[in-house]
């Protein structure tokens, strides 16, 4: 049984709490310097299934350090990168979403997720890094190109992110019992896709995300292409049964929509029996950009998933 949703609304805007863009620091460039550096490395020094990676990090809190991550290859030929604990024991796994790899995998949400006890995967995205063909148009152009010509770019990687999962679960690094998939902007309509396409996905947040490609100005003009229209989550809703749903978004986010986000989260409430959502329609006044509250409802959601899966 659908357990309903909770929608929070109020003005929770902390004026000294960074975005989640932020300028660059002497320390930031330095670090992005090295990690730079490190990516180098890992493409010159490529071995069959396993990627050289960076000694062990700790910060003075113990967390760990954003530049320690692997690059991994699978048998079938997929790249992707993948941070985990010191321990390297078997582990929750949590797919996170975005644009680049390196950029998702040195983020605050991915320490959160780290932190909680997740190792934390990630692929370039559709049109990014190593996704990107010379001859198509950068990031979400490349989505509307491949669209245009027929090509289901989701279908497509979904394939690789099974494949990554099959590999993380029979090298023991993921445990397959708990499985979450966590994206922004365009990796929440990512991470919602895949969820619906691989059961072993128990949980799925989408932090402002992408619920309506037809609703971005990239896509202006393709109200009535099928295709496209077919790629809105919406559509898939029954797909999440029995999932834990996160859903966080601006109350005016006019770039995503903050209206087609809350009608996901209702769909899915409707459609997918046994779902638990939890809908956080959040104070925003710039716009398309993370609630200051984000991080927090983050970290208390992946624990509870952590929690509620040990009582199952």
């Amino acid at each position: 049984m659908v357990t309903g949703i909770e929608e929070v609304r109020g003005s929770v805007i902390d004026r000294n709490t960074p975005s989640t863009t932020r300028p660059p620091t002497t320390r930031g460039v330095r670090r992005g310097l090295e990690a730079g550096a490190l990516a180098l490395a890992c493409s010159v020094f490529l071995v069959a299934n396993v990627r050289a990676s960076q000694p062990s990090k700790r910060t003075v809190a113990g967390d760990p350090s954003p530049q320690q991550f692997r690059s991994l290859i699978t048998p079938d030929g997929i790249q992707f990168g993948l941070r985990q604990g010191p321990d390297k024991a078997l582990a929750p796994a949590a797919f996170l979403f975005g644009s680049l790899l390196t950029e998702v995998l040195t983020s605050e949400h991915c320490r959160i997720l780290l932190t909680a006890g997740y190792v934390c995967v990630a692929l370039d995205a559709p049109g990014h890094g190593l996704d990107r063909a010379t001859s198509e148009p950068p990031e979400l152009r490349s989505w509307r190109h491949r669209l245009a010509a027929g090509r289901n770019f989701v279908s497509a990687v979904n394939t690789k992110l099974s494949s990554i999962l099959d590999y993380l679960v029979a090298e023991r690094i993921a445990d397959p019992a708990l499985v979450i998939a966590v994206g922004g902007s365009r990796g929440g309509f990512l991470a919602f896709h895949f969820a619906g396409s691989d059961p072993r996905v128990r949980g799925v947040a989408g932090l402002a995300p992408v619920t309506e490609l037809r609703a971005l100005d990239d896509f202006r003009g393709m109200h009535d292409h099928k295709l496209t229209a077919s790629l809105s989550p919406i559509c898939h809703a029954a797909r999440l049964v029995g999932r834990h749903v996160l859903v966080i978004i601006g109350d005016r986010d006019n770039r995503v929509g903050t209206d087609h986000a809350t009608a996901l989260a209702r769909q899915i409430s409707k459609d997918a029996e046994g779902a638990r959502i939890d809908l956080h329609v959040l104070a925003e006044p710039r716009g398309h950009h993370h609630p200051a509250a984000t991080d927090e409802l983050l970290r208390t959601w992946a624990t509870k998933c952590l929690r509620e899966d040990t009582t199952r």
